[in-house]
């Protein structure tokens, strides 16, 4: 039997949209634009799931679904929103109501709460062969798949079925060409009902006005310590990702979190977590990193006290999870969650403890597709480097318009081959320097990477400008000419992998 749905909102397009693509899921639906007339309908026929906007005349979405639920107590509501708060979610729990969505939202978002709402664990076989709601369990290690956004690949969380893992959450919110992202945690052991949807629904609303991941944290942890009388520990990673600078400001509180960046060249680097937990006390001071992330990176966070513990006590190395992760960029975030859980259940059975671990991993990346891509490799020791030259000239010249601007990236991308030369194949030593030259958007992005010695970057000085023309490659010379001539430079580097140069620079493209 079809599922009825009642649908009230006073925005004719978004009403009319919803409409549309929940019938097309197969839902029983009436709609309206009149409060009033929503409830006369109620009275007609019993609703399993009411739809409602918060702000409407007359008569606003809360007292509509309480007046509804006075003849129909198992009727399911949703708030949809453009102006949500704590205050109206709290008074909205109260209510019964499961779900509380600001506006601007994805229908695909949408369809994904109202199938967990209405308890269906999957969207049909039209829509994805990916679970939804609470997912399908993996019987060997219990993994649920969670991914309300519908992002193919690009999310996946993994936690213990066994009844006694921590509750975890995760949020997700576009701001242009600002991502954030929220993931925490609260103890199954807490009674307060819709905790994380009110964690959630603040964090949608303040992170509009394009605060920081401290302010955000800070903000969420005022609001619990003032409205949650009992005191209970909180755990919250909140992360603003900027793809324009390609840069990752993060902000993770709580004992029980590790956290990880997988780079796609094999480097893993480990992101500092305060140990003090949220709404433990109200003037708790929240700081805040950042680090620097490149396309096809992988965020890994690690929600596990066993873990955690034996990190600080030195029970285990951080070799140990570097070595797992490290293969991440040649898996999907559903391997690579999967494989991580599976050896924190190692470690859980090792030490004695609870399995209360839960692994999220998300990809870092632009969500522009490259435009075009061009790859190339190059000798090393060089032999003919005027070949090398014509050849930078001929991949970019159909691509970039602006032979002053073209010159630039390719004397940059000189430099850095050059810099290949001196420092990662010395004496003659043979090897080759990898090149992709990519276009996203308006910026043309350069990848230099050799598997040579690795340049030390760690001690790298910048050199005086006055010296200009006595500078020579081993003072840095290319690092600084590089700088000057591209509007972003990223340079990674280890003695175990070489060095990695990662360039960009806004340019003007032919048309065609």
């Amino acid at each position: 039997m079809k599922k009825k749905i009642l649908l009230v909102d006073d925005e004719e397009t978004l009403r009319w949209a919803l409409h549309e693509a929940l019938s097309e899921e197969g839902f029983d639906i009436e709609n309206t634009n009149d409060s009033v007339k929503a409830l006369a309908f109620a009275r007609k026929t019993k609703y399993d799931l009411v739809i409602s906007d918060l702000k409407m005349p007359i008569m606003g979405g809360l007292q509509l679904i309480s007046e509804i639920k006075k003849q129909n107590p198992d009727t399911k509501a949703i708030i949809i929103t453009a102006y949500g708060s704590i205050e109206a979610v709290i008074e909205a729990m109260h209510l019964g109501v499961l779900d509380f969505i600001t506006k601007p939202f994805k229908i695909e978002h949408i369809k994904s709460v109202i199938y967990r709402v209405l308890n269906d664990s999957e969207i049909p076989d039209h829509n994805s062969n990916v679970s939804r709601g609470k997912g399908t369990e993996n019987k060997g290690s219990q993994i649920e798949n969670v991914d309300p956004y519908k992002q193919t690949n690009a999310c996946f969380i993994a936690k213990g079925g066994t009844g006694t893992a921590n509750q975890i959450f995760y949020d997700f919110v576009e701001m242009g060409k600002l991502k954030a992202f929220l993931f925490g945690s609260i103890s199954s052991e807490v009674d307060e009902k819709y905790l994380d949807i009110m964690i959630r629904t603040g964090f949608r609303y303040m992170s509009k006005t394009g605060k920081s991941p401290a302010v955000l944290l800070k903000e969420i942890n005022s609001y619990l310590c003032k409205n949650i009388v009992k005191r209970f520990p909180v755990t919250l990673f909140c992360a603003i990702l900027d793809e324009q600078k390609q840069t990752l400001h993060y902000s993770p509180h709580g004992e029980d979190i590790t956290c990880f960046l997988s780079l796609p060249n094999k480097e893993v680097k480990l992101l500092e977590s305060l140990p003090y937990p949220l709404n433990m006390f109200p003037g708790i001071a929240i700081s805040e990193s950042d680090v620097s992330f490149v396309p096809k990176s992988k965020l890994v966070l690690i929600r596990s006290s066993t873990l955690s513990k034996s990190l600080r006590n030195g029970m285990v190395t951080l070799g140990r999870f570097k070595d797992a992760i490290s293969d991440g960029s040649a898996k999907s975030c559903e391997d690579l969650a999967k494989d991580i859980k599976l050896q924190i259940e190692g470690l859980d059975e090792l030490i004695a403890e609870e399995k209360d671990g839960a692994v999220i991993v998300l990809n870092i990346e632009s969500g522009n597709e490259a435009l075009w891509e061009e790859e190339m490799t190059i000798a090393m020791p060089l032999s003919n480097y005027s070949e090398v030259l014509e050849q930078f000239e001929k991949r970019l010249s159909p691509v970039v318009v602006n032979d002053y601007r073209r010159r630039e990236i390719v004397t940059s991308v000189n430099e850095a081959v050059l810099n290949a030369a001196s420092f990662a194949y010395p004496e003659n030593k043979k090897g080759e320097v990898f090149l992709k030259f990519s276009k996203l958007g308006d910026e043309l992005i350069v990848e230099v990477s050799d598997r040579g010695c690795g340049f030390d970057i760690q001690n790298y000085v910048e050199p005086d400008v006055g010296l200009y023309r006595d500078l020579t490659k081993k003072s840095g010379r290319g690092i600084f000419i590089m700088k000057q001539l591209m509007d972003r430079v990223m340079i990674q580097s280890s003695k175990e992998m070489g060095t990695m140069v990662h360039m960009a620079k806004r340019v003007i493209c032919n048309e065609n």
